[in-house]
């Protein structure tokens, strides 16, 4: 009740190597910085809230030095040594606005807009390199019931698939100035959130959710850029570049428990299924993955702090480009017991 407003920070560390054909092992993932800030106010039997947070991204290093065989160089040909992972710096913020009104002391809905925006975005492949940004908004709805007396409260959240354009422009390298290209887009994916807490003894709160994305008809797609400068003069044709995501359901289930007053402690376990062993996506890492976590919140007064660490082992996977549908080029990345690490802290004060 009331009003509430938070801020946090998290640092994820991924120790996701690959080791192409030609045998050469690198850290095909980049490590991430988070942060999140998100406020709400209740006006009688409405809250309204806002937040921006990190709601995806796409941090790899594949065609760094030091992820190529000798000799690799894609403008002349000799692609045999080279990595088929990309390098990309790609990051999309939320900025949420929602609203909820309270029918009564059991049942609420909920409502808002979900703002994606893509901003100074790049990617590197074999084929060329890429510039993208873009901003849309996706309608949210939901419901709620609760039950305060045994802390009850279930939730269920869905966000519509909805389509962002693209401004896009791409080179055969990413020492060549760009130009632009028309026709990129984006497909923000259909989302379905349930979650759930109940109360299941005194002062012990079991909570979990389950979060469905359909991938599958949500891609990102630049087309080719027939007008792409060539280094040794005229133009040529830069490739098209896509996304081959695949529907995922992510599954968490955690126990808390109130030591004392001031402290709350919990453990939490999660999964989230792959899309199989082997892939032709080179923005495949990994093949689902598992996690369990740990954290603890201290309460003083109208402020809490909370603290959480997290360990996820993610499934081994074997990446195989194709020169063509059904033709392997001969250029792999195997992917084999990674792991991912993150700690994050978050200060919230009610008013």
């Amino acid at each position: 009740d009331g009003g509430y407003a938070e801020v946090g920070t998290s640092s994820v560390t991924y120790d996701v190597s690959g080791t192409t054909q030609a045998a050469v092992t690198h850290k095909m993932a980049k490590n991430q910085t988070r942060t999140a800030l998100g406020f709400k106010q209740q006006f009688g039997d409405f809250d309204v809230g806002l937040s921006n947070y990190l709601s995806g991204a796409i941090q790899l290093d594949g065609q760094a030095t030091a992820a190529q065989g000798t000799g690799c160089s894609p403008l002349t040909g000799v692609v045999a040594p080279c990595s088929v992972v990309p390098s990309a710096d790609v990051e999309a913020r939320s900025t949420a606005l929602m609203a909820r009104y309270r029918m009564n002391e059991n049942m609420s809905f909920l409502g808002g807009l979900n703002r994606y925006s893509v901003s100074g975005a790049t990617v590197t492949t074999l084929s060329g390199h890429y510039e993208v940004s873009g901003d849309e908004m996706a309608p949210v709805a939901g419901a709620a019931y609760e039950n305060k007396e045994i802390a009850l409260r279930v939730e269920l959240l869905v966000q519509l698939e909805t389509d962002m354009t693209l401004t896009a422009a791409s080179s055969v390298a990413s020492a060549v100035p760009t130009t632009a290209v028309t026709g990129a887009t984006m497909v923000i994916p259909q989302t379905m959130t349930l979650n759930f807490q109940s109360g299941v003894a005194e002062d012990t709160l079991l909570f979990g959710s389950v979060h469905k994305a359909d991938w599958d008809t949500a891609q990102i797609a630049i087309p080719e850029n027939t007008a792409g400068i060539n280094p040794l003069g005229g133009t040529v044709t830069v490739d098209a570049v896509g996304s081959s995501f695949s529907s995922r359901t992510a599954y968490s289930i955690g126990i808390g428990r109130k030591l004392t007053d001031d402290i709350s402690v919990l453990g939490s376990y999660s999964t989230e299924d792959g899309g199989g062993a082997t892939s032709n996506d080179p923005f495949t890492l990994t093949d689902g993955s598992q996690s369990i976590g740990l954290g603890a919140r201290y309460t003083r007064d109208n402020m809490t702090i909370s603290g959480g660490y997290s360990y996820t082992k993610v499934g081994d996977v074997t990446v195989t480009h194709l020169a063509a549908p059904g033709v392997p080029s001969g250029l792999t990345a195997t992917y084999a017991d990674n792991k991912v690490t993150g700690i994050g802290l978050k200060v919230g004060f009610s008013f």
